[in-house]
Order: structure tokens, then C-alpha cells, then sequence
């Protein structure tokens, strides 16, 4: 039986996310580890469906850089909005029309910065090696890679988390984490992982 999917960076490919809706066990909560806006040219449909999902099961939702930048520039936080658009967010504009419904707004300031479980820590960028989820600031969260990635710490819990694209298409599993940013919106799968049994369903362009 599977207890949580986790799926990984969407960036606004709704196609892929549909498709892989449909491969989806019934069974299972839904765990969506970030970035579901930015460079793809459908991330208003990406939240629609993501905010629709809500209501028929499960699901939880972290919060990516993509989403931190997105919120910072609709709060007029200083230089937000360029670094935003300078890291795909005029392609999020776009899809908006430029104008981005309150109820999108706040559907994304609801996303989390972690989700913790007895056998996993769900995280979108990655954690400061002897810092707990709790203990580690939320920039770092969201766009953490070193020392991260090449860190061996053990957390007491399989790490799974995205942000940084495996631009060869394929998951990075290690013994502490498995990374499963596939990078869909670079022509990539877009990567779902079911646990406990650590199967990965993926859907691709075709």
C-alpha cells in the first residue's frame, strides 16, 4: 500500500502533470515538492489543477524558490520582482494575462516549508547538514544545494526533495536522499516517487 507519492517540479508543464495524474495510485497522500510556476508557459493551469486536487484528495504542498520569488515580487519586497522575472516569471505572467487571481495568491502563500513523517523529510531545496527542518532557515529550504548535496549526513529520515534538475532525466538516489527534480521543464520527465516502495512513475513529452 502507498502511504505518500511525492512528485516533483512541475514549472508550469501542465501536460506532464496531467498525464501523470492519471498513473497516480488512488491510494496515498500527494506530496508536491515546489516550483510549480515559472519557465513553462502554463503555470496559471498548473495551480487551477493543483488547487482542484486539493478537494478530491490528500495533498500537501511545499513551497519552491520559484513560489518564494513569486511571492516576494507580488509583495514588492526590493529587487524581487527582477530576480523573479530573471528566473522565468515572465513566462508565469504571461500565462496570467497579468493579472494573478487572489485565490491563486493565496493558495501559494498556504504551501509549506517542510513536511516531516515518521520515515521522511520532504523538502524542496535541501537542509543544512546537522540542522533539523525546523532548525534551518527558510531560504535554505527552498534553495539550498551545497553543502546538501554532497553531504552524507544521516537525518534520521530519508531526505526526498527537488529544486536542482537531474538534467540527465533521472532521479539521484543516495542512502540519505533521493532527488527527484528530473527537470521536465528542460525536456525531462516530470517524476513521481511512491513510497515505501520507492517506485518511480514518470510521464514525458512526447
Amino acid at each position: 500500500m502507498t502511504d505518500f507519492i511525492a512528485i516533483g517540479d512541475i514549472h508550469g508543464m501542465y501536460g506532464l502533470l496531467l498525464e501523470l495524474l492519471t498513473k497516480l495510485p488512488s491510494d496515498g497522500t500527494l506530496v508536491f515538492l515546489g516550483d510549480y510556476v515559472d519557465r513553462g508557459l502554463d503555470s496559471k493551469w498548473v495551480v487551477a489543477r493543483l488547487m482542484a486536487l486539493e478537494q478530491q484528495r490528500k495533498c500537501i504542498f511545499l513551497r519552491g524558490n520559484h513560489e518564494a520569488m513569486m511571492l516576494s515580487a507580488m509583495d514588492g519586497e526590493p529587487g524581487a520582482q527582477e530576480l523573479w522575472v530573471a528566473n522565468g516569471g515572465s513566462a508565469t505572467i504571461e500565462s496570467y494575462h497579468l493579472h494573478i487571481p487572489d485565490e491563486h495568491l493565496a493558495f501559494l502563500r498556504a504551501t509549506l516549508p517542510f513536511y516531516e513523517t515518521d520515515d521522511y523529510i520532504f523538502v524542496h531545496g535541501g537542509l543544512v547538514p546537522g540542522q533539523l527542518p525546523e532548525e534551518t532557515e527558510s531560504d535554505d529550504l527552498w534553495w539550498m544545494r551545497e553543502p546538501f548535496l554532497s553531504s552524507d549526513h544521516d537525518w534520521g529520515k530519508l531526505v526526498i526533495h527537488g529544486h536542482t534538475p537531474m538534467l540527465r532525466g533521472k532521479p539521484d538516489i543516495h542512502p540519505n536522499r533521493i532527488n527527484i527534480d528530473t527537470g521536465a521543464v528542460y525536456g525531462g520527465p516530470l517524476t513521481a516517487l511512491l513510497l515505501p516502495e520507492r517506485t518511480f512513475l514518470v510521464t514525458r513529452r512526447p
